[in-house]
């Protein structure tokens, strides 16, 4: 069996916006992080136009549970408290960048799988699926707009 191929870059871009007005929410804070063994986790504060961009590796394809990576969007920026959340989710990687950034014993993880029947999606998956561009010599981009 091949090993899977690990290390496909995956740069995950979010734009914050108000849930009521669509305006931009910069300056909240925004944690990310993906479970396994080669899960980066990072903390940044959103732009004035509430953008945020962090660097990573696409997650790895485990048994039980669709691929993803989580967030959270806090209240207070740069001065470290964080503040309250204001949000929690996580993003689901559609298939076809699945399908781009694992090599082929890491797609067979995903035989008879579905976003829709993995428990981590409690809220709902259909609103939890980023854009994602890009390949796997030159990176994944996922970017979604989330309103708070």
């Amino acid at each position: 069996m091949t090993e899977p191929s690990l290390g496909v870059s995956l740069t995950v871009k979010l734009r914050l916006v108000s849930a009521n007005s669509g305006r931009p929410r910069g300056g909240c804070t925004v944690s990310l992080w993906q479970c396994g063994a080669h899960g980066p986790a990072g903390r940044q504060v959103a732009d004035a136009s509430g953008w945020v961009s962090f660097g990573s590796v696409f997650p790895e394809a485990q048994a039980g549970h669709w691929p993803h990576v989580h967030f959270a969007v806090h209240s207070g920026g740069a001065d470290g408290d964080g503040g309250c959340v204001l949000h929690t989710a996580q993003l689901a990687l559609p298939g076809d960048a699945c399908a781009k950034a694992y090599c082929a014993a890491q797609r067979r993880r995903l035989d008879g799988m579905s976003i829709g029947r993995d428990g981590c999606f409690t809220g709902g998956w259909a609103l939890e699926i980023p854009s994602v561009t890009g390949d796997a010599a030159r990176g994944l981009v996922a970017t979604r707009t989330v309103g708070v």
